[in-house]
């Protein structure tokens, strides 16, 4: 009688072990994650104006739905932000621009303290810039560093930082500390936090590795 009963056990708790596996293989394959995962391809396979826009637009539509995540607020402001790169009207790029903030505001006040809104928000800044350089150049540059420093302050591993930081010193005339030579020590940086970097989830930002190693081979 006692065999039999441990063997009973064990057969409910083999049974448990594979339910509660069961609940853990579909939450990975939940509605929203699915959704994400979906705009996520289509946002990776981007090239044009009009093709960040529909990302975005996708983005948006998982955000009205989705309205405590951050996430997709913070997808619809990279591809507003992408998108305004491409935009040589410079009203028209300053519109483009206003409404990345606004979904950039949203996913902020989401989850203040996350560390890649702030990477996200360096991001838009010398887009800001480039509509009127001479104009805006010392005051979107200060704000860009502080939102890195600020980034960097919640999570000195994220990679995103370390990459801005590169593009920005590469970009930046010698006179104001900037140039090839001191930004490759940066982009190495980079690339070794981006060599050791984990995503929190499969939907977690994880872009920039390729033009890190892109931006060196061309220093090298």
């Amino acid at each position: 009688m006692i065999s039999i009963k441990l063997n009973s056990m064990k057969k409910i708790i083999l049974s448990l072990a594979m339910l509660m596996a069961s609940f853990s293989l579909f939450g990975n394959n939940d509605p929203y994650t699915t959704a994400m995962n979906a705009a996520l391809e289509k946002l990776n396979q981007c090239k044009a104006a009009d093709e960040y826009l529909e990302s975005a637009n996708r983005f948006e539509r998982i955000a009205f739905t989705e309205r405590d995540k951050w996430l997709p607020y913070y997808y619809a402001s990279f591809a507003y932000i992408q998108m305004s790169f491409m935009e040589q009207d410079m009203p028209k790029r300053d519109m483009i621009l206003d409404k990345a903030q606004v979904l950039l505001d949203s996913a902020m006040r989401i989850r203040p303290d996350e560390s890649e809104l702030h990477v996200l928000q360096a991001l838009l800044y010398p887009s800001r810039i480039i509509v009127d350089p001479m104009g805006r150049g010392m005051q979107y540059v200060g704000l860009m560093f502080e939102s890195l420093g600020k980034a960097k302050s919640l999570n000195p591993e994220n990679p995103r930082i370390y990459f801005l930081e590169a593009i920005n010193t590469l970009n930046l005339p010698p006179a104001m500390g900037g140039g090839a030579e001191l930004a490759k020590p940066i982009f190495e940086k980079a690339q070794e936090k981006y060599n050791s970097f984990q995503p929190e989830s499969e939907i977690a930002p994880d872009w920039g590795k390729e033009s890190v190693e892109a931006e060196l081979a061309k220093l090298n």
